[in-house]
């Protein structure tokens, strides 16, 4: 009997609620609202196997929806669990049921909290090659249900292209037939593929039985939908029926939902600001829920995500219309984190949060009724690539430079390598987290910052070596003989792993500003980014070259004496930024303290990273004293 295992299996986990038990119920549930009109018609049985599975799937239902905890969705849902089994026992009507198999659907999804889309576009290129690799063999090239297993099979593999079939799917319940399969069935769990991967094959196989004219007809009726259109909200699409859409939005709606089965990247343009910060609101509100509930750890992260992948998104362009509102508000989300580690009542987090989406509403209306201009978006896209690639900059002028003293151009190959590469995987990087991967706000700073940390201490480490051969007794001798040793093919490398590193750690995090400002911008605003972004390029050119011209005219002793203070300084500043990336992804406690905070320095206003720098000073003086000392007795 198709799918006994699972209700053995349901029936054995009584007690459990969690988002997969929920999953397969709404799998299931769906399973009775779409197979029962071929069990039942006009009040007889034309399937008694079917009808058999029907009233014990429906029973099952009724025993683990009360089993769920009490809440007023669990007893809601146990009313229409009971009024379902009443349905199927009674030989009621194939409408009747879907209707209420359909309420029931939304009822687990909205009472629990189910991811009903995928986070990013699903590929049906992807979906396309998958299908053939793991799908043909049952359901056959086109989706007929045809492949060379399928005469062997029973029941028969799903005819995807059955119109009537179609009518009745989600792109939700053939996710979740993809993710826990139908036991019971040749239909097994396909855990070794990946959440997106799920996600494109339910895409793909839930618009095999439409046709290429429905979905461009559907292509010209949704570009006429307003914005708050339902049929232009993915959740809705991917919970609902095409004949529930038909039902709701006629045959115009029956072709926009074909169109966007086939092409779910409709769903996926940019996001506006105003959607940035909705998503903070969001993430704040669930960090207070689960505080409120007593998991701390949760409060955190989502506290924490809240900044990285909404705010932070959208910093420049606040602080491009008000940078009082942009401090505030930051200030605010990091003492909100602070409460949090330190276990501040629930009143007193509720009042943080209910002021910090006060101020994003406030920041909200700003954005919305402010277009950057072209001035201020031009002035916008200056000061991002100005701010994010001067470290880089100053790293590799100042690696060229020591190259070009020494006459060892012959390293530049490796030191421009590099940085051609940190520009290709930047590149690459980007791409794949909007299409491939899900890469995190969180994750971005871990790698920044574990990259500035990195970088601070071989920085540290040169410019001490710098530094300690400007008190070579016999500096000539040193030249002529030491130098060649000491940049061989294996430290070359190395300095083309850290002008790597300066670079690439600066890349991907650009890229996301300047989306975030190409959304808020006006169409002039649009054009004057890239003259931003072009000015700013040519600024940091200039000046690189006039490091490169002044430093590279100082005597050598001097060049390596400056050279190694410029190391030290670089240093410092990588280890306060690597410090407040780290804190930024919630990894690193923050402290404030009444200090300024000096970006251009790096210095950053809390214990923490002002607590490594100082200690990077004392170790840099420490250092510097033994090598005095050392110097004196060699002349002693």
């Amino acid at each position: 009997m198709k799918r006994l295992i699972a209700l053995l299996l349901l029936a054995a986990c009584p007690w459990l609620a969690n988002a997969t038990n929920i999953e397969q119920l709404i799998q299931l549930t769906d399973y009775v609202g779409v197979d029962y009109g071929g069990a039942v018609e006009n009040g007889a049985i034309t399937s008694p196997g079917e009808y058999g599975e029907m009233q014990d799937f429906s029973s099952a239902i009724v025993e683990q929806v009360a089993a769920l905890p009490a809440t007023d969705t669990s007893r809601q849902l146990a009313a229409h669990a009971a009024e379902l089994a009443r349905l199927v026992e009674g030989r009621a009507d194939a409408g009747a049921v879907k209707a209420l198999t359909a309420t029931m659907r939304q009822l687990f999804i909205s009472g629990y909290d189910v991811v009903v889309t995928p986070r990013r576009v699903p590929d049906l290129k992807v979906a396309t090659a998958l299908f053939a690799q793991q799908c043909v063999s049952c359901h056959g090239l086109s989706g007929q249900g045809d492949g060379p297993l399928a005469a062997s099979i029973e029941p028969p593999p799903t005819d995807f292209t059955d119109r009537l079939r179609y009518q009745d799917r989600t792109v939700l319940g053939l996710y979740n037939t993809i993710t826990h399969g139908l036991q019971g069935t040749a239909m097994q769990p396909y855990t070794g593929l990946d959440e997106e991967q799920r996600w494109a094959l339910a895409f793909y196989v839930g618009q095999l039985a439409t046709t290429q004219q429905q979905q461009a007809a559907g292509d010209a009726h949704y570009q006429q939908l307003e914005e708050t259109h339902p049929l232009r909200q993915l959740d809705y699409v991917s919970t609902h029926t095409p004949a529930e859409v038909n039902a709701a939005y006629g045959t115009d709606g029956l072709s926009v939902m074909a169109f966007l089965r086939g092409h779910p990247q409709q769903f996926y343009h940019a996001a506006s600001g105003s959607q940035l910060l909705e998503f903070s609101r969001k993430k704040l509100d669930e960090s207070l829920e689960v505080y409120q509930s007593g998991d701390k750890d949760a409060a955190y992260e989502l506290a924490v995500e809240a900044y990285l992948e909404g705010f932070e998104l959208m910093e420049g362009n606040i602080n491009a219309v008000d940078p009082g509102l942009r401090k505030e508000i930051e200030a605010e989300m990091t003492g909100y984190r602070n409460l949090i580690r330190k276990d501040a009542p629930s009143a007193t987090l509720a009042a943080a949060v209910q002021q910090i989406n006060a101020l994003l509403d406030t920041a909200v209306s700003k954005l919305e009724q402010t277009s950057l201009s072209g001035k201020t978006a031009f002035v916008s896209a200056l000061v991002i690539l100005l701010r994010e690639g001067l470290e880089a900059l100053l790293v590799v002028a100042a690696l060229t430079a020591f190259l070009v003293k020494t006459n060892r151009r012959d390293g530049l190959k490796y030191l421009y390598t590099g940085v051609a590469g940190a520009f290709a995987l930047g590149g690459a990087t980007w791409l794949a987290a909007n299409t491939y991967i899900d890469i995190s706000g969180a994750q971005r700073e871990l790698a920044e910052g574990f990259a500035a940390l990195f970088a601070a201490v071989v920085l540290f480490s040169v410019g001490f070596w710098m530094h300690s051969k400007t008190s070579a007794v016999k500096w000539q001798a040193f030249i002529e003989t030491s130098l060649q040793r000491h940049l061989g093919t294996g430290t070359l490398w190395g300095l083309a792993s850290l002008s790597f590193i300066a670079v690439y750690r600066e890349m991907f995090e650009v890229v996301l500003f300047y989306q975030a400002l190409w959304v808020q911008s006006s169409q002039e605003g649009q054009g004057m980014i890239f003259s931003g972004l072009l000015v700013a390029a040519a600024l940091l050119v200039v000046l690189g070259w006039l490091i490169l011209r002044y430093s590279t005219r100082l005597p050598l002793r001097q060049f390596f004496a400056v050279s190694g203070i410029f190391m030290f300084v670089l240093a410092f500043v990588f280890a306060g930024n690597g410090i407040a990336a780290l804190q930024e992804a919630g990894k690193i406690p923050l402290d404030p303290i009444s200090i300024p905070s000096i970006g251009l320095l790096g210095i950053h206003s809390n214990m923490q990273s002002t607590g490594v720098q100082l200690l990077l000073v004392i170790v840099a003086m420490v250092m510097l004293y033994i090598s005095e000392s050392g110097k004196a007795k060699t002349a002693s």
